[in-house]
């Protein structure tokens, strides 16, 4: 297992999980990726294929350092994932059809409901911002330990995202540098791998 570290700050990082040397990753090799503060880990992506991961991230960042990922004045005192999981209950307990997803252009990464965690990415005013928050984990299922479960409503009264971080552009830049760098990499292995591929 190899360890990439994007550092926010001294005590801030988003950690990726990688199952070999990163000059020796293909596209569609597993990682995962987990955001550490103080030293407590929250998973962001997990399990899933290293291009998605990484593309998803270089696109938000490009988007971002542009400026063209501006939230609704609406979502800046809650954060996203406050409205995200009004819209996701709304999704599974009526018939609307005209609901508009809040975190549509912002969503970063999404982890699997019982982790249920999901990361934004948005701009406000000239500020790049890393929003992480919990979702609710029980609009489809219910819990094996009955203990666990709470209501919708219990969820949202008690509603606080896990963090939203905000990034230094210079920061962004170099996590940008590093995306493209990683696809690079994933394109000449990727090619090397069909190459010996055909000559088996």
């Amino acid at each position: 297992m190899h360890l990439i570290d994007l550092e926010i700050s001294k005590i801030q990082s988003i950690r990726i999980y990688l199952p070999c040397k990163k000059e020796d990753i293909k596209p569609f090799d597993i990682v995962s990726i987990e955001y550490i503060k103080e030293q407590i880990e929250y998973d962001l992506y997990v399990d899933d294929f290293a291009t998605e991961a990484i593309t998803s991230l270089k696109n938000q960042l490009k988007k971002a350092l542009n400026f063209e990922l501006h939230i609704q004045n609406e979502y800046i005192n809650k954060g996203i994932g406050y409205y995200y999981n009004i819209y996701v209950n709304k999704l599974w307990t009526t018939d609307a059809q005209s609901l508009v997803d809040p975190s549509q252009n912002f969503s970063l990464w999404s982890t699997p409901t019982h982790i249920g965690i999901e990361t934004f990415m948005y701009n406000i005013d000239d500020k790049i911002y890393i929003e992480i928050s919990p979702i609710y984990k029980w609009n489809c299922d219910y819990p094996e330990n009955e203990s666990e479960y709470e209501t919708f409503d219990n969820f949202l009264n008690n509603y606080k995202p896990i963090d939203i971080v905000s990034i230094d552009r210079s920061v962004a830049e170099r996590w940008l540098d590093f995306c493209c760098d990683m696809i690079k990499i994933f394109k000449e292995n990727d090619k090397k791998y069909l190459k010996e591929d055909n000559t088996n």
